[in-house]
């Protein structure tokens, strides 16, 4: 689960590099079109100036312009010879408009720009020019400048993917070394909690003959305080299996595992003075980690019978529902706080009532366990009308 955290963070981090690196490339790709092309545009012009101050006649325009001279309002307009018959038209019409600059075209093909001037002997002058070699430089620019930017683009993917590897990989180190030393120091922790907890049961059950009740009552504390720690330490383990090691391809009787745990949890439930049931006759069959399954509704149960006063009721039912097996662990206790809903599987967090374990580890277990078999968990309950958990698993 934690490297495909990585993973997707990693691909992260490569998209949101690549995209901000080609943004940059498209901003200064687009900045540099709109200035050449400005730059080229008033190339043209200054040109288009220069040749109608110069000109004394309209015989010998540059290459791909062409010239109208009007000497008086009432004399022939002279065009450049050499000019197409399509463009004659158009020199007759810009030497009489007024002195400036405009684009036009012929036919709705060719672009051209016009210049015309007035001199101060009051001839008329008008300048035409092919625009097309512009367009054409244009677009081999903008050509240029989207293969500049698709190169770009890949090299800043390259790159990216690079430094993300090498800044996620002490990551997924840290991960790994986090893991191996929750599961040593469990399983390191697991033997000797065992030992302690069978040598408290021995010493109270010998203080209870032949000790003071105040001995006998410490030792009944010592002995519950190693089975506390002897469940914080398997959580530990079945949590981190369930987290981030692949499931067993295996089907399971979540009905069947169901009456398992009711049945080890009776004794612990008599000893409250809790009615603890179950209503599983139908098989419920799911993939997955039975001792995983196991431990999440043992942690439910806890969690139920802790949170019930003497007399009350724990009924743990599986069933399907909606197209899902749902084993429900229903409490007629102190409920819980809807407020409080969006922290209940927080790990080592506290609630505010009870005395079993409504918030902390066993419900952060139930939780990894209903996601590591592709499930859900969900929480139903009022202040003083008890809660419902229910595990809800795809079916076999």
């Amino acid at each position: 689960m934690d490297e495909a955290r990585l993973i997707r963070a990693r691909r992260r981090s490569v998209a949101q590099t690549a995209g901000t690196i080609g943004l940059v490339l498209l901003l200064v790709g687009a900045l540099m079109y709109v200035l050449t092309i400005g730059q080229q545009s008033r190339a043209l012009n200054a040109g288009l100036t220069r040749v109608l101050a110069m000109a004394e006649d309209v015989d010998d325009p540059p290459p791909g312009q062409f010239l109208a001279r009007q000497g008086t309002d009432a004399s022939p307009v002279e065009v450049t010879p050499s000019a197409p018959r399509e463009l004659d038209r158009v020199l007759h019409d810009a030497v009489v408009r007024q002195p400036g600059r405009y684009d036009t075209n012929v036919d709705d093909d060719d672009p051209l720009r016009v210049l015309v001037a007035r001199r101060a002997d009051g001839s008329r002058w008008a300048v035409v020019a092919d625009l097309a070699p512009l367009r054409r430089q244009q677009e081999q620019l903008a050509l240029a400048l989207l293969v500049a930017e698709l190169a770009g683009l890949a090299g800043a993917l390259v790159a990216a993917t690079l430094l993300a590897r090498r800044a996620v990989a002490p990551l997924a180190t840290a991960l790994v070394l986090q893991r191996r030393f929750v599961a040593d120091a469990s399983h390191e922790l697991r033997t000797p909690l065992t030992v302690l907890h069978t040598r408290a049961q021995l010493l109270a059950r010998r203080a209870r003959t032949r000790s003071p009740e105040g001995l006998t009552e410490q030792l009944d504390q010592l002995v519950a305080d190693t089975r506390a720690l002897g469940e914080v330490v398997e959580d530990l383990l079945v949590s981190a299996a369930a987290e981030h090691q692949p499931l067993p391809d295996t089907q399971v009787d979540l009905a069947e595992v169901a009456r398992e745990v009711v049945a080890s949890m009776s004794a612990y439930a008599l000893g409250r003075e809790v009615d603890l049931r179950v209503e599983a006759s139908a098989p419920a069959p799911v993939r997955g980690a039975r001792t995983a399954l196991r431990r999440a509704l043992t942690a439910l149960v806890d969690n139920a019978v802790g949170h019930v006063p003497p007399g009350g009721h724990v009924t743990v039912t599986v069933r399907h529902r909606d197209g899902q097996v749902a084993a429900e662990v229903a409490d007629d206790g102190v409920g819980l706080d809807p407020a409080e809903s969006d922290r209940l599987f927080d790990r080592f967090a506290h609630g505010t009532s009870g005395t079993g374990r409504r918030f902390g580890l066993g419900l952060a277990l139930v939780q990894h366990v209903a996601g590591a078999h592709r499930g859900t968990v969900e929480v139903a309950g009022a202040p003083g009308r008890g809660a419902t958990f229910t595990l809800l698993l795809p079916p076999a």
